[in-house]
């Protein structure tokens, strides 16, 4: 038996982009530390106390009850976290630090920042109380040498939408399944994403509406030739064929799961609190998510949270397990006697990856996405294995993100892309490349389906302005913008577009979980005091902080604000609407440097038409399957930028169905 490590790639080292840290309550085992004594404490003023501490995205407030010789009870009462996100290190942090009765407890996976700023908080309330320290103390356990055996039928490889999905389907089956997930909570991206879609059709709802794409009755060939077409020839055949057969098997069985509370629309299904207005857009997949957790956990289905695949583990060239590492810090043998499915997402978040295999993404993109924890470890593995891969170059992004790194701002690569800062800066301003050339904006809503409800915003921008000289451009406008954007920029001829339209009245925008600000305004002020949005009294000044030219920038707006007066766009070749010419001469002047963020990577891991990963000599893998996440081609090669380009399905269909087809594929493979 051999352990398959990840190897080093031929360009520089693997980089670290997000730093791990682990949690202090067990989740693979039982945690081996145990709260001290609190002798040698002193004595602390009886009474309840509150501070706080800037968390990722604002404050962290807590309240802390003290005994005289103890802290009794610790909560986090008030926040700006991102919920879902955060929730784990909400609840686990407060409640470590009293178990122990010790300040520097373990901060929980994917929510540092939320962790530190709640202890930051607690010593505030420690000080309040009249103490330097609590009595206790706690150790993180040392890693332990010792490889622990676990045996279970399957192993999933990342639990985020693909992954709870085959980890229910095969649960349900009677097998023993292990999830092993990295981050405090199943789900990944999808809990964020606003619908669930499969653009091709098939599906009993989908029949009962009629919709398939591009005809009805749903026609594989005629699809397939298509979307050939729109990927350059580069996709093979029957790997796509089979996706599109299954598609509507996958989405039956998924609909059917009890809290499926999904309404179809033709080629998406809406959150059926969504569709009531109870619940945010952008939080449209919440629901359905823990649906299908709650139906692998009643299925007997054992998921490890805040837990890392370090290794594959093959035997005489066949996948036969996982050593994961839990938050105790011991490594354990996982057998999988069946298989190991990888659902474990790309690697938007790892540079290295995106220089090696997506170079037009290294060159035209910052941001990474759509998660932090996607940085490619289940990835490297698999090539680790002697897997092949396919979709060089294959990705697809978001328009207009704003360029943290060039900026100079806080130098993350991922930020919310619904956030007021990004939201302004998705209108038609003044947008110029570094030569002051003003550059196209592209508004138009477009039809890609032969039904209602199935349009969605135009992202050619991205392709366009990651293009420009420098790979990417400037946005400008003066401090009329709240009054442009809401008398001028609101409202299309078919009605609102949410894709340009800043995020100001909470009736709108139901927020249940904490992601989203009914105060855009305020986050703008908060990207200019991060330094991602520039603001300046004149425009020599806003030059300056934006690293152009200071005639560049003059000039440009001189002659834009005279193309205002004229009240007529013939310079471009896709004008601006008369209503968009919103002259720049109100000060403070805003700025920002604007390029593309990676909605997510296509690149990934060879299979065959089953989702079984393949080796380059054609080869299959034995035990070994990736959905579509991890695994890449399903979108060609060396395509990026619009909808067609980025997914068969959707980003949360294509994850939901390959996840539910890799386990299919591995359960008939038996």
């Amino acid at each position: 038996m051999t352990l398959a490590h990840r190897p080093e790639l031929s360009r520089r080292s693997f980089v670290k982009t997000m730093t791990v840290a682990g949690v202090s309550m067990a989740v693979f085992g039982i945690t081996e530390c145990s709260p001290s004594n609190n002798s040698g404490a002193g004595s602390f003023k009886p009474g309840t106390y509150t501070a706080s501490s800037q968390g990722k995205f604002g404050p962290v407030h807590v309240e802390a009850t003290f005994s005289e010789d103890a802290l009794v009870s610790l909560s986090v009462t008030d926040h700006e976290e991102t919920k879902f996100i955060s929730d784990a290190a909400i609840e686990r942090v407060p409640a470590s630090i009293v178990e122990h009765q010790a300040l520097d407890v373990d901060a929980v996976t994917g929510a540092t920042l939320t962790s530190m700023a709640i202890m930051a908080a607690a010593t505030d309330c420690v000080k309040q109380a009249g103490g330097k320290k609590l009595g206790g103390s706690y150790e993180k356990p040392a890693p332990s040498t010792a490889v622990e055996d676990i045996e279970a039928d399957v192993v999933i490889v990342g639990v985020g939408g693909g992954g709870i999905v085959a980890t229910a389907f095969l649960a349900q089956q009677g097998l023993k399944v292990i999830g092993i997930e990295k981050e405090g909570q199943v789900g990944g991206a999808s809990r964020h994403a606003c619908t669930f879609a499969n653009v091709f059709g098939g599906s009993k709802d989908q029949n009962a509406l009629e919709f398939s794409v591009p005809t009805f009755p749903p026609d594989v060939k005629a699809f397939t030739r298509m979307y050939e077409e729109q990927n350059s020839y580069s996709i093979d055949e029957k790997f796509l064929m089979n996706q599109l057969l299954m598609s509507g098997p996958a989405c039956d069985w998924i609909m059917e799961q009890d809290g499926m509370n999904m309404e179809c629309m033709g080629p998406i299904w809406h959150d059926a609190d969504v569709h009531a207005g109870k619940q945010s857009v952008v939080l449209g997949m919440d629901n359905p998510t823990n649906a299908m957790e709650a139906v692998a956990l009643s299925a007997g289905a054992d998921i490890r949270l805040s837990t890392k695949c370090e290794k594959l583990v093959a035997d005489g060239g066949r996948v036969v397990g996982v050593v994961a590492k839990g938050p105790d810090g011991k490594e354990r043998y996982v057998k999988a006697e069946k298989g190991v499915i990888l659902c474990a997402g790309g690697f938007g978040m790892n540079r290295d990856l995106i220089r090696a295999y997506l170079p037009s993404a290294y060159e035209g993109t910052v941001q990474g996405g759509p998660m932090p924890s996607h940085t490619g470890e289940a990835f490297r593995m698999g090539l680790g294995m002697g897997a092949d891969f396919s979709g060089f170059d294959s990705w697809s992004c978001w328009e207009g993100a704003i360029d943290e790194e060039t900026a100079g701002g806080d130098g993350q690569f991922w930020h919310y892309f619904w956030h007021g800062e990004r939201q302004l800066f998705h209108n038609p301003w003044l947008i110029i490349d570094k030569r002051g050339n003003r550059q196209p904006y592209f508004a138009a809503t477009q039809e890609l389906f032969a039904n209602p409800g199935g349009q969605m915003g135009d992202l050619s921008n991205c392709a366009a302005w990651m293009s420009a000289v420098g790979h990417h451009v400037y946005s400008i406008c003066d401090s009329d913008f709240p009054t442009t954007v809401f008398e001028k920029n609101v409202l299309t001829d078919e009605g609102t577009d949410r894709n340009r339209i800043p995020i100001t009245d909470p009736s709108t925008l139901i927020d249940t979980k904490g992601l989203v600000s009914a105060d855009w305004l305020a986050e703008v002020d908060e990207a200019v005091e991060r330094g991602a949005v520039k603001k300046a009294d004149t425009i020599e000044e806003l030059a300056d902080m934006l690293l152009l030219d200071r005639d560049v920038l003059v000039r440009a707006v001189k002659e834009y604000n005279e193309l205002c007066e004229k009240g007529v766009d013939d310079e471009m070749s896709t004008p601006y609407d008369p209503s968009w010419l919103h002259p720049v001469v109100k000060p403070p002047f805003y700025g920002a440097i604007i390029g593309s963020q990676m909605a997510k990577t296509m690149c990934g891991l060879r299979t065959d038409e089953h989702l079984q990963v393949m080796r380059e000599d054609g080869s299959l893998i034995e035990g070994l399957y990736a959905n579509a996440t991890t695994a890449g081609g399903l979108s060609g090669e060396a395509n990026y930028g619009c909808f067609w380009n980025s997914t068969v399905f959707g980003g949360v269909g294509t994850s939901w169905i390959t996840g539910w087809i890799a386990a299919k594929s591995l359960l008939d493979a038996q």
